[in-house]
């Protein structure tokens, strides 16, 4: 999975950045600056998994982070703006609000960030369709019409002001606007990045921004960037001290990962033994076969059947035999959609 962080100058996204990957990077009004950090998504039911089975390796899924630039925060004034093609290529949007300074307002700039999108969109909409009425024109070669009319179709919903993830799509629309890597089409996190002061204030300061929170499109997380970073620099053991001393109910990085998974529909499975304990990634709803081929395409082409156990049931009977006594570990087809926290054994033949 890939995040791209997003949001205004010295609105504390370097610093969000650092606080999620561990990083030192400069803060402050760095515009122009890229960092990117690849991280283990913390999962306790791996670590706990490999404790009972001792493996030779332990291994997490990993999560892209790309702190980029791009937005001036001036919304509709800011015109398209150039954005990076990096960022174009992420999986969802963190974007990063300043909820900390004495003129902060989150209900004026998060508007004015969805719009520098639907600008950028719509500047590849109309490039695009001008290009392809004009070729089409030329070699009387019309297969791009349908294209064209699903492109004005988009350009005529964003000319509302609306981001194209808010407009239903058919799986094969979807298929056809892929190339485009449009920017108001993928998930997008809001962070509110609040000063230390308000710690204590997450839950009400959610609520009172609970509005721009849309199933699987948008969602929202309350977090003191400033504190986050200088967290990730102590040992474990203060680093849980403090925790509790400030009252931080979970740390920045899984609060935003967990949402970020949910956005985009991600869910784990999970492989042991004594190679390795591993967690797989795959989109919630994959059927069996497909969640094999996550490992390895061979697995994939030769799926015979799944052995399935729930982390709940490993956790409580530990052993291949205890779990098999129990009648807990079950023999899955190729029908079986893989659910999270699932620990799987596949079967297969090359």
């Amino acid at each position: 999975m890939k995040l791209g962080i997003i949001g205004k100058p010295q609105s504390g996204k370097t610093t969000i950045f650092n606080a999620a990957s561990g990083q030192e990077e400069a803060v402050g009004d760095f515009s122009q600056s890229s960092h990117r950090a690849i991280i283990k998504v913390p999962d306790e039911r791996v670590d706990k998994i490999a404790e009972i089975e001792q493996p030779k390796k332990i291994v997490h899924a990993e999560i892209e982070f790309l702190d980029a630039p791009g937005f001036t925060g001036k919304g509709k004034e800011a015109g398209a703006g150039e954005i990076s093609n990096d960022l174009k290529l992420m999986d969802a949007f963190i974007m990063v609000i300043d909820a900390f300074s004495p003129d902060a307002d989150p209900d004026k700039y998060i508007p004015a960030l969805i719009d520098e999108m639907i600008l950028s969109d719509l500047t590849i909409i109309e490039s695009n369709i001008v290009k392809k009425l004009k070729k089409m024109k030329v070699t009387g070669n019309w297969e791009a019409q349908k294209e064209v009319d699903l492109l004005k179709q988009c350009q005529e919903w964003l000319e509302n002001e609306k981001p194209l993830i808010e407009k239903e799509l058919s799986p094969d629309d979807e298929k056809m606007l892929r190339g485009y890597t449009f920017l108001s089409q993928k998930p997008l996190l809001i962070v509110l990045n609040i000063s230390e002061d308000k710690i204590d204030e997450t839950d009400s300061i959610y609520e009172k921004y609970a509005h721009f929170v849309s199933k699987s499109k948008r969602d929202l997380a309350v977090i003191c960037g400033k504190i986050e970073a200088e967290l990730v620099s102590l040992d474990e053991e203060e680093y849980k001290e403090f925790m509790v001393d400030l009252g931080i109910k979970s740390p920045a990085v899984e609060q935003v990962i967990q949402k970020a998974y949910s956005l985009i529909g991600l869910i784990s499975f999970i492989t042991t033994g004594k190679p390795a304990t591993q967690a797989w990634t795959i989109k919630k709803g994959t059927p069996a076969p497909k969640a094999a081929g996550a490992i390895h395409s061979d697995i994939e082409k030769g799926f015979i059947r799944a052995e399935v156990t729930s982390y709940e049931d490993y956790i409580e009977y530990k052993t291949p035999a205890a779990l098999k006594a129990a009648g807990k570990s079950r023999l899955e087809g190729k029908d079986y959609i893989v659910q999270d926290g699932d620990i799987i054994l596949f079967r297969f033949n090359v």
